[in-house]
C-alpha cells in the first residue's frame, strides 16, 4: 500500500509540475454542473437513460468490474473528460477529468462557473461551508512520510516534495448529495457530484 502511495504521488508530481493551469469560466456549449445533473445526464438514470438524454452511446472506460458497478462515458469520443459510476444500474456520481489535468472542451462547471482550473477561494465564494482536507492518497503518517522521503533519496531525487492534494467538499442543501473538487496549489484539477457516500470514497468498483 506504501509503495502504491509512493507511485501515485510521484505520478502526480510530474504530470502537476509540467501543467499549466487557466481559470474556468461558463462558455457557448458549456456543460452546467448542478446537485442533480451534468448536462442531460442526470443521478439516478439508467445507463440506456442516460444514452437516451446523450443521444449517444456509453462504453466502459476503465477494465469492467462487475455488472453491479462499473465506470462508463461516451464512446464516440465527444465529452471524454466526463465519466459515469453506475452501481446498482444506476448512476451514482459523475466526474470530470482528463490526464495532465487538461481543461475540458467544451468546459463542464457549476453556475458560478467553477470547474477544473478554478481556485479554492473561487469555491469559498459560491458555497458557505466547504470542508477542506488533504485527499486521501496525501493523508500519510508520520512514519509513512518519513518513508516516503527515504524513497525519494534512495533514487537520488532531490527537488522538493510537489505540494499535496486536497479534497474542498461542499454539500447540497438536502446532505444527500455532493462535490468535491481536488485541488493542489488552490486549483482544481477534477471534481466530481454524486451521491453520498460514494462520491465521499475514493476508490469505486475495487
Amino acid at each position: 500500500m506504501l509503495l502504491l502511495s509512493v507511485v501515485r504521488r510521484r505520478w502526480v508530481g510530474l504530470v502537476t509540475l509540467a501543467m499549466a493551469m487557466t481559470s474556468a469560466s461558463i462558455i457557448a456549449g458549456a456543460h452546467e454542473v448542478s446537485w442533480n445533473s451534468v448536462g442531460p445526464v442526470r443521478l439516478g438514470m439508467t445507463a440506456a437513460q442516460a444514452e437516451k438524454a446523450l443521444k449517444a452511446k456509453l462504453g466502459s472506460v476503465e477494465l469492467p468490474y462487475t455488472k453491479d458497478c462499473y465506470v462508463t462515458g461516451r464512446i464516440d469520443g465527444h465529452d471524454s473528460a466526463l465519466s459515469y459510476v453506475i452501481v446498482g444500474g444506476r448512476i451514482v456520481m459523475m466526474t470530470v477529468f482528463l490526464p495532465g489535468y487538461k481543461l475540458p472542451n467544451p468546459s463542464i462547471v457549476d453556475r458560478n462557473g467553477i470547474g477544473v482550473g478554478a481556485s479554492e477561494a473561487d469555491i469559498r465564494r459560491a458555497y458557505p461551508e466547504v470542508k477542506k482536507e488533504r485527499a486521501p492518497d496525501f493523508r500519510d503518517t508520520e512514519d509513512a512520510e518519513a518513508e516516503f522521503a527515504r524513497e525519494r533519496a534512495r533514487h537520488g531525487e532531490t527537488e522538493p516534495e510537489p505540494p499535496p492534494h486536497f479534497w474542498l467538499t461542499v454539500e447540497s442543501p438536502d446532505r444527500k448529495r455532493a462535490m468535491v473538487f481536488e485541488t493542489q496549489n488552490d486549483k482544481v484539477l477534477y471534481f466530481s457530484i454524486g451521491l453520498k457516500p460514494q462520491v465521499l470514497e475514493n476508490e469505486h468498483c475495487t
